[in-house]
């Protein structure tokens, strides 16, 4: 399937379609994005930083920690440049947040609420291969979290139902789900996740403080 939706692409774009042992020795590629599935990421990143490549991948690097922690090892003996794909933190919504709080805008930070809702779930196999809603997509919002909240969580409660498709549950994963996040300081963030908005993707924050809120709503053309 994979290949197939390679080979498709390539013939839309006029693109070349290369194999991952080509890659590693082009001399005309300098640096590589992979957004394949997760169990293929760590592996992936071990053969380009040997290679020489810049390497952007999509998160999580793997979902065992001793395995990042092996694959960081490689990155940094290869000397290679290597961002994982918590892009959110650069949206210029989301930027715009952070720096009316480290402005002081609405003062201390006290309350931070994430939505995040996929217009549609992705491909079956691309879920039992994904680590999980968590860790497939909840893992952007506790990212977002901790970058609003300035602290780490120390405390983390969930809850998670298929109510989207019956399908996604046969799989072991979950399509909804809620989160609570408290740090040490007992400032909380509030996390709704679901793999359905039929009005479509929706990516909205807001942030509570001692003197105010602010917030990012979707962006609408």
């Amino acid at each position: 399937a994979f290949e197939k939706a390679a080979s498709d692409l390539a013939s839309a774009y006029g693109a070349e379609v290369r194999s991952i042992e080509a890659i590693e020795k082009a001399k005309d590629i300098d640096a590589v994005i992979i957004c394949t599935p997760t169990d293929t990421h760590a592996d992936l990143i071990e053969r380009f930083a040997k290679a020489g490549k810049a390497i952007f991948c999509e998160k999580p690097i793997d979902l065992d920690f001793k395995r990042v922690e092996k694959c960081l090892a490689v990155v940094e003996k290869a000397g290679a440049t290597l961002m994982v794909g918590f892009n959110r933190r650069f949206d210029p919504h989301f930027a715009a947040v952070r720096k009316a709080i480290d402005d002081g805008a609405i003062g201390a930070v006290e309350m931070v609420t994430i939505t995040s809702r996929d217009p549609g779930a992705p491909p079956l196999e691309y879920i039992a291969r994904s680590g999980g809603i968590f860790r497939d997509m909840t893992i952007h919002d506790f990212d977002m979290a901790r970058f609003l909240l300035g602290e780490e969580p120390v405390a983390v409660s969930a809850h998670a139902s298929v109510l989207v498709d019956k399908k996604i549950g046969e799989a072991g994963d979950f399509d909804s789900v809620s989160v609570i996040l408290e740090t040490a300081s007992g400032k909380q963030a509030v996390i709704s996740n679901s793999r359905r908005a039929t009005y479509g993707y929706d990516q909205r924050i807001e942030v509570h403080g001692s003197k105010g809120m602010v917030a990012a709503e979707n962006q609408r053309p």
